[in-house]
């Protein structure tokens, strides 16, 4: 608590008596000249501000503090016996002629009256022209407009590991949140737009493939140029494509160079280098309702060594287009076309002896059918019918046989129901029943090859906090032919493809394909065979992807003695120059085990790639 002062005592007063005196004195002095008295105090304070225009004291601003005294005369007010007031008050240090720092009204100041015990009397009112008063200045401080949001780039942000992107204004909290629809379920109802990463888009269906087909990891390197990118959302190396109306159109193209020391993937095969070229071309539609998209994939394999028989240069094109329409809210039709084009497999059966080049096979299908919604229920009937052709047989000695008996068309009928059990997943069951009708009742062996299939899966969607998506399905296959002589086939099948999200660098996929084929040997039915492939991205940088695939297959030929096992391994890098340019190599080995003796072998391939993309 302060403590008051002491008063001087009388010792006191008498020792700085005469100081006072002197001081208070005039004195001569050589640097100013002594002014006359002119009528003020000397110890009367001087108004602040300029001279030539002094302030005006009106009854509107006078108060006890600033009330001009009269001339030539100064009084304070007598503080005897006044409580002292002990710390800084609102406005203490101001000047005379300041703004008013207690932040009062107008009024307020005018019905301020004098404090009790002053001597300070108000002066009269004037009647002088009174300038307006000075503004006022609030001693708050001022309010500042918000910072400016940083500017961020989501191509360089996503690339980031953990890094968290400012939302979209349409993304930002509301007060009143509609209900959370997970993508899963969102993706089956009608005029559903979702965002769909490229891995998830190309993912293998767990519905009946068409006829013609090409298993995944027996075609040679190079000859599909379909891959999957890692980080597919948020790739800072995406292509940004070229937008045409309400299309968005992807092309890309992919120039290889590379060797295979067993193109022929037979025994002791000899080797040669190779030249890919495999254009893309990918269109989305960009649309409120309906959808439409189309994916064409194709290239060509053109090998040096020319002693090869049969040649082993060859084409290849997958080419597909998905279209949706939105009838109702719960109602879609579903189409699809699709055109195949390919050839058979070096180191197939189906090869005939004597070929001069490979023969060219063609399938080409469409879909159509209905999707119906029903709360947490779904169906969809699909009908399919596709076309296979085969290109007549050039031998080398010049002749050329018909494949026409190989011709046949497909007819087909997938039934398939869905509930949703969890917005992450949805179990399913499908049912399919299809016939094949070949363009002669017989083939070259007088053996009648046409057929009728049926299967019965079970599987689900998954998408496990989004970071296991895709479906699967098990089920069985049995395929009965007309004639007797030819044993039927049937066994159990496995379909889909699983994307998992390890990390935010690192993907895997698992796809499995289950199929029966046509063969064109004596007592044999056909070949089942079944695909599974594992393959892992890992982006060591955003630009600097490494990429590694293992798979197995198997070809079971009804009807002889033969069982193929087919395994292959592969390791590869891109980097990603730029969104237009990138730079790919991969190294392949293959081999195949049989239990027919004379079709083992071993192949190991290099390829460099070259990729232009917009």
């Amino acid at each position: 608590m302060p403590r008051r002062c002491r008063p001087l005592s009388v010792t006191g007063l008498a020792i700085f008596a005469p100081i006072a005196v002197l001081a208070l004195s005039p004195l001569p002095s050589g640097a100013q000249t002594v002014v006359a008295d002119s009528g003020a105090d000397l110890l009367q304070p001087s108004l602040q501000g300029n001279p030539a225009n002094p302030p005006t004291f009106t009854p509107g601003n006078a108060t006890p503090a600033n009330q001009a005294p009269p001339p030539g005369k100064f009084t304070a007010p007598s503080r005897i016996g006044v409580t002292p007031t002990y710390g800084s008050p609102t406005g203490f240090g101001a000047g005379d002629t300041g703004f008013d720092s207690q932040n009062r009204t107008k009024s307020q100041r005018t019905a301020q009256v004098p404090a009790q015990g002053s001597s300070i009397a108000p002066p009269e009112p004037t009647f002088d022209p009174v300038p307006p008063p000075p503004p006022q200045i609030s001693s708050r401080p001022p309010v500042l407009p918000p910072p400016p949001v940083p500017v961020v780039y989501p191509a360089k942000a996503a690339a980031r590991p953990g890094a968290t992107l400012p939302l979209p204004p349409d993304q930002l909290p509301i007060s009143n949140p509609p209900a959370e629809v997970h993508p899963a379920s969102a993706a089956d109802r009608p005029g559903a737009v979702l965002p769909i990463p490229a891995a998830i888009y190309f993912a293998a269906s767990a519905s009946t493939p068409p006829p013609g087909t090409p298993q995944p990891n027996t075609l040679p390197l190079g000859a599909v140029p379909q891959h999957t990118l890692p980080i597919a959302a948020g790739d800072p190396y995406e292509a940004l494509g070229i937008k045409a109306g309400s299309f968005l159109i992807l092309p890309a193209v992919e120039l290889s160079a590379g060797y295979d020391n067993n193109p022929q993937h037979v025994a002791g095969g000899s080797g040669s280098a190779s030249f890919v070229v495999a254009p893309e071309l990918h269109v989305r539609s960009d649309w409120s309702r309906h959808s439409l998209t189309a994916d064409v994939t194709g290239s060509y394999t053109d090998y040096t060594n020319g002693s090869f028989t049969p040649s082993l240069s060859r084409p290849f094109l997958n080419a597909k287009s998905d279209g949706r329409i939105d009838v109702t809210r719960d109602t879609q039709i579903l189409t699809e076309g699709r055109v195949i084009v390919s050839t058979d497999n070096p180191g197939s059966p189906n090869i005939q002896a004597g070929l001069a080049k490979l023969p060219i096979d063609t399938t080409v299908g469409g879909t159509l059918g209905v999707a119906q919604q029903f709360g947490r229920f779904d169906f969809s009937l699909k009908g399919t019918a596709d076309r296979s052709m085969y290109q007549n047989s050039q031998l080398t000695d010049g002749e050329s046989v018909s494949n026409e008996f190989r011709n046949f068309d497909q007819y087909a009928g997938i039934l398939r129901f869905g509930y949703e059990v969890d917005p992450g997943f949805k179990p399913f069951v499908e049912i399919g029943e299809d016939t094949r009708i070949h363009d002669t009742a017989v083939d070259s062996f007088g053996e009648d090859r046409n057929s009728n299939g049926s299967s019965a899966k079970l599987g689900g969607d998954f998408n496990v906090f989004g970071s296991l998506t895709g479906e699967v399905a098990v089920g069985y296959m049995e395929r009965d032919y007309h004639d007797p002589t030819l044993p039927n086939i049937s066994g159990v099948t496995l379909d889909g493809s699983l994307i998992w999200q390890a990390t935010a660098l690192t993907t895997a996929k698992f796809t499995a394909a289950s199929a029966v084929n046509e063969s064109i040997l004596q007592g044999v039915s056909g070949a089942f065979s079944r695909d599974f492939n594992i393959e892992v991205d890992h982006a060591f940088r955003s630009w600097l992807i490494g990429t590694l695939q293992a798979g197995y297959g198997n070809d079971d030929y009804v009807g002889m003695a033969r069982d193929d096992n087919r395994y292959f391994v592969s390791g590869g890098v891109t980097y990603k120059m730029n969104r237009d340019i990138q730079i790919k190599g991969v190294v392949r080995h293959d081999w195949l085990t049989s239990t027919q003796a004379g079709n083992a072998y071993e192949a190991t391939s290099a390829l460099l790639t070259l990729r232009l993309q917009r």
